[in-house]
Protein backbone atom coordinates (compact mmCIF):
# COMPACT_ATOMS: atom_id res chain seq x y z
CA UNK A 1 0.00 0.00 0.00
CA UNK A 2 2.85 2.38 0.84
CA UNK A 3 4.58 1.70 -2.47
CA UNK A 4 1.24 2.20 -4.20
CA UNK A 5 0.87 5.67 -2.69
CA UNK A 6 4.45 6.62 -3.61
CA UNK A 7 4.14 5.37 -7.19
CA UNK A 8 0.76 7.08 -7.69
CA UNK A 9 2.17 10.32 -6.29
CA UNK A 10 5.13 10.13 -8.69
CA UNK A 11 2.69 9.59 -11.55
CA UNK A 12 0.52 12.55 -10.60
CA UNK A 13 3.60 14.77 -10.31
CA UNK A 14 4.70 13.66 -13.80
CA UNK A 15 1.27 14.50 -15.25
CA UNK A 16 1.31 17.89 -13.50
CA UNK A 17 4.79 18.68 -14.84
CA UNK A 18 3.59 17.79 -18.32
CA UNK A 19 0.57 20.08 -18.02
CA UNK A 20 2.64 23.12 -16.92
CA UNK A 21 5.20 22.70 -19.73
CA UNK A 22 5.01 25.17 -22.61
CA UNK A 23 6.21 22.64 -25.16
CA UNK A 24 4.04 19.51 -25.10
CA UNK A 25 5.21 17.84 -28.28
CA UNK A 26 7.00 15.16 -26.24
CA UNK A 27 4.24 13.16 -24.53
CA UNK A 28 6.48 10.64 -22.76
CA UNK A 29 6.03 12.39 -19.42
CA UNK A 30 2.24 12.26 -19.78
CA UNK A 31 2.16 8.59 -20.73
CA UNK A 32 4.50 7.63 -17.93
CA UNK A 33 2.53 9.70 -15.43
CA UNK A 34 -0.78 8.08 -16.40
CA UNK A 35 0.71 4.58 -16.25
CA UNK A 36 2.40 5.23 -12.89
CA UNK A 37 -0.78 6.73 -11.40
CA UNK A 38 -2.90 3.79 -12.52
CA UNK A 39 -0.28 1.27 -11.38
CA UNK A 40 0.07 2.92 -7.97
CA UNK A 41 -3.70 3.04 -7.42
CA UNK A 42 -3.97 -0.63 -8.39
CA UNK A 43 -1.17 -1.56 -6.01
CA UNK A 44 -2.80 0.38 -3.16
CA UNK A 45 -6.21 -1.23 -3.71
CA UNK A 46 -4.67 -4.72 -3.91
CA UNK A 47 -3.06 -4.11 -0.55
CA UNK A 48 -6.25 -2.67 0.92
CA UNK A 49 -8.26 -5.68 -0.25
CA UNK A 50 -6.43 -7.86 2.25
CA UNK A 51 -8.06 -5.83 5.03
CA UNK A 52 -11.48 -5.44 3.37
CA UNK A 53 -12.29 -9.05 2.54
CA UNK A 54 -11.52 -8.50 -1.19
CA UNK A 55 -14.54 -6.26 -1.74
CA UNK A 56 -12.77 -4.32 -4.49
CA UNK A 57 -11.21 -7.19 -6.43
CA UNK A 58 -12.79 -6.02 -9.68
CA UNK A 59 -11.18 -2.53 -9.48
CA UNK A 60 -7.55 -3.75 -9.82
CA UNK A 61 -8.66 -5.92 -12.73
CA UNK A 62 -10.24 -2.98 -14.51
CA UNK A 63 -7.08 -0.93 -13.99
CA UNK A 64 -4.94 -3.84 -15.21
CA UNK A 65 -6.99 -3.94 -18.41
CA UNK A 66 -6.07 -0.30 -19.23
CA UNK A 67 -2.65 0.32 -17.59
CA UNK A 68 -0.76 -1.26 -20.47
CA UNK A 69 -2.06 1.29 -22.99
CA UNK A 70 -0.15 4.37 -21.67
CA UNK A 71 2.91 2.14 -21.09
CA UNK A 72 2.87 1.05 -24.74
CA UNK A 73 2.53 4.67 -25.84
CA UNK A 74 5.48 5.54 -23.60
CA UNK A 75 7.55 2.80 -25.27
CA UNK A 76 6.49 4.21 -28.64
CA UNK A 77 7.84 7.67 -27.77
CA UNK A 78 11.24 6.44 -26.53
CA UNK A 79 11.86 4.16 -29.53
CA UNK A 80 13.42 5.60 -32.68
CA UNK A 81 12.35 2.94 -35.17
CA UNK A 82 9.42 3.87 -37.48
CA UNK A 83 8.53 0.17 -37.85
CA UNK A 84 8.09 -0.36 -34.12
CA UNK A 85 6.15 2.86 -33.83
CA UNK A 86 3.61 1.36 -36.21
CA UNK A 87 3.63 -1.93 -34.32
CA UNK A 88 2.82 -0.06 -31.11
CA UNK A 89 -0.49 1.11 -32.55
CA UNK A 90 -1.40 -2.51 -33.21
CA UNK A 91 -0.59 -3.36 -29.60
CA UNK A 92 -2.70 -0.43 -28.36
CA UNK A 93 -5.58 -1.73 -30.48
CA UNK A 94 -5.10 -5.24 -29.06
CA UNK A 95 -5.08 -4.06 -25.45
CA UNK A 96 -8.01 -1.73 -26.15
CA UNK A 97 -10.09 -4.64 -27.48
CA UNK A 98 -9.09 -6.81 -24.53
CA UNK A 99 -10.01 -3.99 -22.14
CA UNK A 100 -13.47 -3.55 -23.65
CA UNK A 101 -14.10 -7.33 -23.60
CA UNK A 102 -12.77 -7.63 -20.04
CA UNK A 103 -14.88 -4.78 -18.67
CA UNK A 104 -17.94 -6.40 -20.27
CA UNK A 105 -17.17 -9.75 -18.61
CA UNK A 106 -16.74 -8.02 -15.24
CA UNK A 107 -19.90 -5.93 -15.47
CA UNK A 108 -22.26 -8.55 -16.88
CA UNK A 109 -20.81 -11.93 -15.86
CA UNK A 110 -18.55 -11.20 -12.86
CA UNK A 111 -16.09 -13.62 -14.44
CA UNK A 112 -12.98 -12.31 -12.67
CA UNK A 113 -10.90 -15.44 -13.19
CA UNK A 114 -11.34 -15.36 -16.97
CA UNK A 115 -10.46 -11.66 -17.09
CA UNK A 116 -7.31 -12.26 -15.01
CA UNK A 117 -6.23 -15.08 -17.31
CA UNK A 118 -6.91 -12.87 -20.33
CA UNK A 119 -4.79 -10.06 -18.87
CA UNK A 120 -1.88 -12.40 -18.07
CA UNK A 121 -1.94 -14.04 -21.49
CA UNK A 122 -2.11 -10.73 -23.37
CA UNK A 123 0.76 -9.29 -21.30
CA UNK A 124 2.96 -12.31 -22.05
CA UNK A 125 2.19 -12.08 -25.78
CA UNK A 126 2.95 -8.33 -25.87
CA UNK A 127 6.20 -8.54 -23.94
CA UNK A 128 8.52 -9.60 -26.82
CA UNK A 129 7.52 -6.79 -29.23
CA UNK A 130 7.68 -4.22 -26.43
CA UNK A 131 11.24 -5.21 -25.59
CA UNK A 132 12.11 -5.29 -29.28
CA UNK A 133 11.09 -1.63 -29.51
CA UNK A 134 13.97 -0.74 -27.20
CA UNK A 135 16.71 -3.04 -28.46
CA UNK A 136 16.09 -3.67 -32.18
CA UNK A 137 17.72 -2.51 -34.38
CA UNK A 138 20.81 -2.76 -32.19
CA UNK A 139 22.54 0.57 -31.84
CA UNK A 140 24.98 2.22 -29.48
CA UNK A 141 23.31 3.75 -26.45
CA UNK A 142 24.30 6.57 -24.16
CA UNK A 143 24.70 6.08 -20.42
CA UNK A 144 21.19 7.38 -19.78
CA UNK A 145 19.71 5.11 -22.44
CA UNK A 146 21.52 2.09 -21.01
CA UNK A 147 20.19 2.79 -17.52
CA UNK A 148 16.68 3.36 -18.86
CA UNK A 149 16.81 0.13 -20.85
CA UNK A 150 18.04 -1.74 -17.79
CA UNK A 151 15.17 -0.38 -15.70
CA UNK A 152 12.57 -1.28 -18.34
CA UNK A 153 14.07 -4.76 -18.85
CA UNK A 154 14.02 -5.41 -15.10
CA UNK A 155 10.37 -4.37 -14.90
CA UNK A 156 9.57 -6.53 -17.92
CA UNK A 157 11.17 -9.56 -16.27
CA UNK A 158 9.09 -9.04 -13.13
CA UNK A 159 5.95 -8.63 -15.24
CA UNK A 160 6.72 -11.82 -17.15
CA UNK A 161 7.41 -13.70 -13.91
CA UNK A 162 4.17 -12.48 -12.29
CA UNK A 163 2.04 -13.35 -15.29
CA UNK A 164 3.63 -16.80 -15.65
CA UNK A 165 2.82 -17.45 -12.01
CA UNK A 166 -0.75 -16.23 -12.49
CA UNK A 167 -1.39 -18.54 -15.47
CA UNK A 168 0.12 -21.48 -13.60
CA UNK A 169 3.13 -21.94 -15.88
CA UNK A 170 5.53 -21.69 -12.93
CA UNK A 171 5.27 -21.66 -9.16
CA UNK A 172 6.15 -18.51 -7.22
CA UNK A 173 4.95 -15.33 -5.56
CA UNK A 174 2.63 -13.30 -7.83
CA UNK A 175 2.82 -10.13 -5.72
CA UNK A 176 6.41 -9.13 -6.54
CA UNK A 177 5.72 -7.24 -9.76
CA UNK A 178 5.80 -3.84 -8.00
CA UNK A 179 9.51 -4.33 -7.21
CA UNK A 180 10.28 -4.22 -10.93
CA UNK A 181 8.17 -1.10 -11.36
CA UNK A 182 10.00 0.60 -8.47
CA UNK A 183 13.29 -0.32 -10.15
CA UNK A 184 11.97 1.16 -13.41
CA UNK A 185 10.89 4.30 -11.57
CA UNK A 186 14.33 4.59 -9.95
CA UNK A 187 16.05 4.34 -13.34
CA UNK A 188 13.84 7.15 -14.65
CA UNK A 189 14.69 9.23 -11.57
CA UNK A 190 18.40 8.72 -12.18
CA UNK A 191 18.09 9.73 -15.83
CA UNK A 192 16.03 12.80 -14.91
CA UNK A 193 18.55 13.82 -12.22
CA UNK A 194 21.46 13.26 -14.63
CA UNK A 195 19.83 15.39 -17.32
CA UNK A 196 19.03 18.09 -14.77
CA UNK A 197 22.65 18.17 -13.63
CA UNK A 198 23.90 18.46 -17.20
CA UNK A 199 21.40 21.22 -17.90
CA UNK A 200 22.60 23.08 -14.80
CA UNK A 201 26.21 22.72 -15.92
CA UNK A 202 25.32 24.02 -19.38
CA UNK A 203 23.42 26.91 -17.80
CA UNK A 204 26.39 27.82 -15.60
CA UNK A 205 28.69 27.66 -18.61
CA UNK A 206 26.29 29.83 -20.61
CA UNK A 207 26.06 32.37 -17.77
CA UNK A 208 29.86 32.52 -17.62
CA UNK A 209 30.04 33.08 -21.36
CA UNK A 210 27.39 35.80 -21.11
CA UNK A 211 29.39 37.56 -18.40
CA UNK A 212 32.47 37.45 -20.62
CA UNK A 213 30.40 38.81 -23.51
CA UNK A 214 29.09 41.58 -21.26
CA UNK A 215 32.64 42.54 -20.34
CA UNK A 216 33.67 42.57 -23.99
CA UNK A 217 30.69 44.72 -24.93
CA UNK A 218 31.38 47.13 -22.08
CA UNK A 219 34.92 47.43 -23.42
CA UNK A 220 33.52 48.56 -26.79
CA UNK A 221 31.84 51.58 -25.21
CA UNK A 222 33.75 54.81 -24.57
CA UNK A 223 34.30 56.28 -21.12
CA UNK A 224 31.17 57.49 -19.36
CA UNK A 225 32.33 61.12 -19.62
CA UNK A 226 34.17 63.29 -22.14
CA UNK A 227 35.41 66.87 -21.96
CA UNK A 228 36.94 69.16 -24.61
CA UNK A 229 36.72 72.81 -25.78
CA UNK A 230 34.02 73.81 -23.32
CA UNK A 231 31.99 70.65 -23.98
CA UNK A 232 31.25 68.18 -21.17
CA UNK A 233 29.55 64.87 -21.98
CA UNK A 234 28.20 62.31 -19.51
CA UNK A 235 26.35 59.04 -20.07
CA UNK A 236 24.45 56.16 -18.49
CA UNK A 237 24.06 52.76 -20.07
CA UNK A 238 21.73 50.21 -18.42
CA UNK A 239 21.24 46.99 -20.43
CA UNK A 240 18.04 45.00 -19.90
CA UNK A 241 20.01 41.71 -20.00
CA UNK A 242 23.64 40.60 -19.85
CA UNK A 243 24.26 42.05 -23.29
CA UNK A 244 22.31 44.75 -25.08
CA UNK A 245 21.61 46.36 -28.44
CA UNK A 246 22.21 49.99 -27.46
CA UNK A 247 25.46 51.71 -28.41
CA UNK A 248 26.99 55.18 -28.16
CA UNK A 249 30.32 56.77 -29.06
CA UNK A 250 32.15 60.11 -29.11
CA UNK A 251 34.04 61.32 -32.20
CA UNK A 252 36.13 64.48 -31.61
CA UNK A 253 37.13 66.43 -34.75
CA UNK A 254 38.46 69.92 -35.48
CA UNK A 255 37.85 71.16 -31.93
CA UNK A 256 34.27 69.93 -31.98
CA UNK A 257 32.59 66.77 -30.78
CA UNK A 258 30.43 64.21 -32.61
CA UNK A 259 28.07 62.11 -30.50
CA UNK A 260 26.42 58.95 -31.83
CA UNK A 261 23.60 57.02 -30.17
CA UNK A 262 22.18 53.84 -31.73
CA UNK A 263 19.53 51.29 -30.85
CA UNK A 264 19.47 47.88 -32.55
CA UNK A 265 16.08 46.19 -32.88
CA UNK A 266 15.50 43.27 -30.53
CA UNK A 267 17.35 42.30 -27.38
CA UNK A 268 20.02 39.95 -26.12
CA UNK A 269 22.85 38.36 -28.06
CA UNK A 270 21.63 39.06 -31.65
CA UNK A 271 21.18 42.76 -30.87
CA UNK A 272 24.54 42.89 -29.08
CA UNK A 273 26.34 41.39 -32.09
CA UNK A 274 24.76 43.98 -34.37
CA UNK A 275 25.70 46.73 -31.90
CA UNK A 276 29.33 45.61 -32.14
CA UNK A 277 29.06 46.04 -35.91
CA UNK A 278 27.90 49.62 -35.34
CA UNK A 279 31.07 50.13 -33.27
CA UNK A 280 33.23 49.04 -36.22
CA UNK A 281 31.17 51.03 -38.72
CA UNK A 282 31.32 54.32 -36.78
CA UNK A 283 35.10 54.15 -36.60
CA UNK A 284 35.16 54.22 -40.39
CA UNK A 285 33.37 57.61 -40.33
CA UNK A 286 36.04 59.56 -38.42
CA UNK A 287 37.21 61.54 -41.43
CA UNK A 288 33.80 63.25 -41.81
CA UNK A 289 32.72 63.20 -38.18
CA UNK A 290 31.66 66.85 -38.56
CA UNK A 291 29.00 65.93 -41.17
CA UNK A 292 26.10 64.05 -39.47
CA UNK A 293 24.28 63.23 -42.73
CA UNK A 294 27.39 61.69 -44.25
CA UNK A 295 28.12 59.75 -41.05
CA UNK A 296 24.66 58.13 -41.13
CA UNK A 297 24.94 57.40 -44.86
CA UNK A 298 28.29 55.70 -44.25
CA UNK A 299 26.86 53.65 -41.40
CA UNK A 300 23.91 52.58 -43.54
CA UNK A 301 26.08 51.46 -46.45
CA UNK A 302 28.17 49.26 -44.12
CA UNK A 303 25.26 47.79 -42.17
CA UNK A 304 22.97 47.01 -45.11
CA UNK A 305 22.94 43.27 -45.77
CA UNK A 306 24.83 42.45 -42.58
CA UNK A 307 22.16 42.62 -39.86
CA UNK A 308 20.22 39.39 -40.59
CA UNK A 309 16.84 41.11 -40.71
CA UNK A 310 17.49 43.56 -37.89
CA UNK A 311 17.64 47.33 -38.20
CA UNK A 312 19.20 50.21 -36.30
CA UNK A 313 17.82 53.57 -35.28
CA UNK A 314 20.42 56.24 -34.63
CA UNK A 315 20.97 59.90 -33.92
CA UNK A 316 24.21 61.79 -34.56
CA UNK A 317 24.98 65.24 -33.14
CA UNK A 318 28.02 67.36 -33.96
CA UNK A 319 28.78 70.37 -31.76
CA UNK A 320 31.23 73.01 -33.05
CA UNK A 321 32.07 75.56 -30.32
CA UNK A 322 34.49 77.37 -32.63
CA UNK A 323 31.69 78.29 -35.02
CA UNK A 324 28.98 78.42 -32.37
CA UNK A 325 26.89 75.91 -34.33
CA UNK A 326 25.50 72.43 -34.11
CA UNK A 327 24.38 69.90 -36.72
CA UNK A 328 22.13 66.92 -36.22
CA UNK A 329 20.78 64.03 -38.32
CA UNK A 330 18.63 61.05 -37.36
CA UNK A 331 17.74 57.63 -38.72
CA UNK A 332 14.32 56.72 -37.32
CA UNK A 333 15.46 57.73 -33.85
CA UNK A 334 13.62 59.67 -31.09
CA UNK A 335 14.21 63.45 -31.39
CA UNK A 336 17.18 65.22 -29.87
CA UNK A 337 16.22 67.24 -26.78
CA UNK A 338 17.94 70.57 -26.16
CA UNK A 339 17.76 72.74 -23.06
CA UNK A 340 18.13 76.29 -24.33
CA UNK A 341 19.63 78.44 -21.59
CA UNK A 342 18.51 81.72 -23.15
CA UNK A 343 14.81 80.72 -23.47
CA UNK A 344 14.82 78.50 -20.34
CA UNK A 345 12.94 75.73 -22.10
CA UNK A 346 13.38 72.26 -23.59
CA UNK A 347 13.27 72.10 -27.37
CA UNK A 348 12.74 69.02 -29.60
CA UNK A 349 15.06 68.85 -32.59
CA UNK A 350 14.23 66.24 -35.21
CA UNK A 351 15.57 65.47 -38.69
CA UNK A 352 14.88 61.80 -39.41
CA UNK A 353 15.63 59.59 -42.36
CA UNK A 354 15.15 55.86 -42.83
CA UNK A 355 16.37 53.38 -40.25
CA UNK A 356 19.87 52.00 -40.84
CA UNK A 357 20.61 48.61 -42.34
CA UNK A 358 17.45 48.08 -44.42
CA UNK A 359 17.52 50.28 -47.53
CA UNK A 360 20.89 50.70 -49.35
CA UNK A 361 19.59 53.84 -51.06
CA UNK A 362 18.71 55.53 -47.74
CA UNK A 363 19.53 59.26 -47.78
CA UNK A 364 19.89 61.53 -44.76
CA UNK A 365 19.64 65.27 -44.25
CA UNK A 366 21.25 67.45 -41.66
CA UNK A 367 19.67 70.26 -39.63
CA UNK A 368 21.74 73.08 -38.16
CA UNK A 369 21.19 75.51 -35.30
CA UNK A 370 23.09 77.98 -33.15
CA UNK A 371 25.12 76.80 -30.17
CA UNK A 372 25.17 79.10 -27.15
CA UNK A 373 26.84 78.85 -23.73
CA UNK A 374 24.64 77.11 -21.16
CA UNK A 375 22.90 74.92 -23.73
CA UNK A 376 22.42 71.25 -22.92
CA UNK A 377 21.73 68.41 -25.37
CA UNK A 378 20.24 65.03 -24.53
CA UNK A 379 20.43 61.93 -26.73
CA UNK A 380 18.64 58.76 -25.57
CA UNK A 381 17.04 55.50 -26.65
CA UNK A 382 13.32 54.75 -26.50
CA UNK A 383 13.83 52.55 -23.46
CA UNK A 384 13.41 55.79 -21.48
CA UNK A 385 10.34 57.34 -23.06
CA UNK A 386 8.58 53.97 -23.51
CA UNK A 387 9.30 52.68 -20.02
CA UNK A 388 5.93 51.36 -18.75
CA UNK A 389 4.59 51.81 -15.24
CA UNK A 390 2.97 48.93 -13.37
CA UNK A 391 -0.36 49.99 -14.89
CA UNK A 392 1.11 50.01 -18.42
CA UNK A 393 1.38 53.80 -18.87
CA UNK A 394 4.53 54.94 -20.68
CA UNK A 395 6.92 57.44 -19.12
CA UNK A 396 6.45 59.61 -22.19
CA UNK A 397 8.04 62.68 -23.71
CA UNK A 398 6.29 65.26 -21.56
CA UNK A 399 7.49 63.75 -18.28
CA UNK A 400 10.96 63.49 -19.80
CA UNK A 401 11.03 67.16 -20.79
CA UNK A 402 9.63 68.24 -17.42
CA UNK A 403 12.36 66.29 -15.63
CA UNK A 404 15.07 67.91 -17.78
CA UNK A 405 13.70 71.39 -17.09
CA UNK A 406 13.51 70.72 -13.35
CA UNK A 407 17.14 69.55 -13.25
CA UNK A 408 18.52 72.09 -15.71
CA UNK A 409 21.14 73.27 -13.21
CA UNK A 410 22.33 69.77 -12.25
CA UNK A 411 25.73 68.63 -13.55
CA UNK A 412 25.55 66.32 -16.57
CA UNK A 413 26.50 63.09 -14.81
CA UNK A 414 24.25 63.83 -11.87
CA UNK A 415 21.36 64.37 -14.28
CA UNK A 416 22.04 61.04 -16.02
CA UNK A 417 22.07 59.14 -12.75
CA UNK A 418 18.97 60.87 -11.40
CA UNK A 419 16.96 60.31 -14.58
CA UNK A 420 17.78 56.60 -14.79
CA UNK A 421 16.85 56.22 -11.12
CA UNK A 422 13.59 58.10 -11.71
CA UNK A 423 12.62 56.00 -14.76
CA UNK A 424 13.49 52.77 -12.96
CA UNK A 425 11.26 53.77 -10.04
CA UNK A 426 8.48 54.71 -12.48
CA UNK A 427 8.65 51.27 -14.07
CA UNK A 428 8.78 49.42 -10.76
CA UNK A 429 11.76 47.42 -12.03
CA UNK A 430 12.78 46.48 -8.51
CA UNK A 431 9.99 43.88 -8.68
CA UNK A 432 10.16 42.86 -12.37
CA UNK A 433 12.51 42.66 -15.32
CA UNK A 434 13.57 45.81 -17.14
CA UNK A 435 11.56 46.06 -20.36
CA UNK A 436 14.29 47.53 -22.60
CA UNK A 437 17.85 48.81 -22.64
CA UNK A 438 18.30 52.36 -21.30
CA UNK A 439 20.96 54.65 -22.75
CA UNK A 440 21.29 58.36 -22.05
CA UNK A 441 23.90 60.95 -23.09
CA UNK A 442 23.96 64.54 -21.83
CA UNK A 443 26.27 67.12 -23.41
CA UNK A 444 26.73 70.57 -21.79
CA UNK A 445 28.31 73.55 -23.52
CA UNK A 446 29.98 76.24 -21.50
CA UNK A 447 32.22 78.71 -23.29
CA UNK A 448 35.87 78.09 -22.49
Amino acid sequence: MLFGVLIAAAGLIAVLLYLVRLNRRDNSLLYFGLAATMYGVRLFIEGANHYMDHKWDQVPLVISLFVAIPLILFFRVVTASPFWKRVSYGLVGLFGAVAVFGVGRILFHRDLRLVQTLINTTALLAMPPLLAMLFIPFRSASRDQTILRTGILTFALFVAYTNLVNVGAIHGNSSLEFIGFVFFLASLGYVAASRTQRNEERLLSLNKEMEIARGIQAGLLPEKSFAAAGLTAASRYVPASSVAGDFYDFLPKNGGLGVLIADVSGHGVPAALSASMVKVAIRAQRDWADDPARVLSGLNSILCGNLQGQFVTAGYLYLDPGRGALAYAGAGHPPLLAWRAREKKVECMEENGLMLGIFPEGAYKCMTAALEPGDRFVLYTDGITEAPSLSGEEFGMERFKAFLAKHAESPAQELCDALVKHVTAWSGNSSREQHDDLTLIVVDYKAA
